[in-house]
């Protein structure tokens, strides 16, 4: 990867990209695990490809703050059967997990302890793990990667990476919850939760980063709840630290196009939405397998 790349991806297809094809049912095998983090007992699950011998990993760290979706299950299942062991927590406070949610921080802890949950298993090369994560979970991976040298690739897609800039635009865009949540994280806003906006912020983290670690950002440009400003931002900072990276933005695309793809798709197979979905996928791929 070289290392600074900005790239605009226009109507391109999916012919003129060669993507691949999504990969038909393989033997995926998945296992719900229960880990610990903090002491809490924490709910993941896993899916190992077909084969024997120890295999690159994923840390597929999802979006939201309700636990694994089935657009994430889904994803994480291809990534499976393109011969990667996935590890898919459920982070604190979701999906049976005790302890609460607490965005973006004690998430992060439960993203470290399930590295070293891959790292110890025979199955794994250890040496080979990398982060992908959407939306709060690209978030809680960047700050993950700020705090070892054993995430060795890292896939940021519409993520918060100035989490002063997006607290402004939810304000200024009417967007800013009221919830029980929203106040015990932000109260009323950075002035007021000085520290909580502090440990929450992705530009932050950058200078902590591995110098060799590769991040590829993955951003629509039609996003209305993380701004293309975020992903700019972030790809501006690792262009200052000269850390290399690529960010692909995708012009048609909104706010979880990596994920949503079933939602896509039903607006027909030729819409550029649903193709820049297969697009992003397809560029995730061939990162990861360039750098895994």
């Amino acid at each position: 990867m070289r290392p600074a790349a900005w790239v605009l991806v226009l109507g391109l297809t999916a012919t003129a990209l060669g993507l691949a094809q999504t990969a038909p049912p393989g033997d995926v095998r998945e296992e719900a695990v229960t880990y610990l983090s903090d002491g809490l007992r924490v709910k993941a699950r896993v899916f190992w490809p077909a084969g024997e011998g120890p295999r690159p990993a994923v840390l597929f760290n999802h979006g939201g703050v309700s636990g694994l979706s089935e657009g994430t299950l889904d994803r994480c299942r291809e990534l499976a059967q393109a011969g990667y062991v996935v590890f898919a927590s459920s982070y604190r406070g979701e999906d049976g997990s005790e302890g609460v949610v607490e965005v973006a921080k004690g998430e992060v802890n439960d993203v470290l302890a399930g590295l070293e949950w891959l790292r110890k298993h025979p199955r794994v090369d250890p040496g080979r793990i990398g982060a992908v994560g959407t939306s709060h979970g690209a978030l809680v991976s960047l700050l993950a990667a700020s705090r070892t040298d054993r995430i060795k690739a890292l896939v940021f897609a519409y993520g918060v990476a100035d989490i002063y800039a997006w607290y402004a635009y939810l304000r200024r865009t009417g967007q800013l919850g009221n919830d029980a949540l929203t106040r015990r994280t932000y109260g009323d806003g950075p002035q007021s939760r000085p520290e909580s906006f502090r440990i929450r912020h992705g530009l932050g983290a950058v200078a902590k980063l591995p110098p060799s670690m590769p991040v590829l950002i993955l951003q629509g440009a039609k996003d209305t709840v993380v701004p293309l400003e975020q992903a700019q931002a972030l790809a501006k900072a690792l262009e200052a630290r000269q850390q290399p990276y690529r960010l692909l933005v995708y012009p048609n695309s909104a706010h979880g196009f990596l994920i949503n793809r079933k939602t896509l798709r039903k607006q027909g197979e030729g819409s550029a939405a649903y193709r820049e979905s297969l697009q992003a996928w397809d560029a995730l791929l061939g990162f990861l397998r360039e750098n895994l």
